[in-house]
């Protein structure tokens, strides 16, 4: 269960979905464990963030980029 994902709505969830498929891809083996989302949430500019399994949280964009 991801903790938050309620609050966002079916776009803000296929967002957060597609740009983490995309970004799961681009890491090594070793990390992809890591990259399952934990938790959502959108902050105050109407970003979607998602903090992973791994510990680390990140911006996810409409242009399927993360920071």
């Amino acid at each position: 269960m991801i903790k938050g994902l309620d609050s966002l709505s079916n776009e803000q969830k296929e967002l957060l979905f597609r740009v983490n498929e995309f970004h799961t891809k681009c890491v090594g083996s070793d990390y992809k464990d890591g990259m399952e989302i934990i938790e959502t949430w959108v902050n105050e500019n109407n970003t979607v963030c998602a903090r992973l399994k791994n510990g680390n949280w990140y911006h996810y964009t409409q242009e399927n980029t993360w920071f």
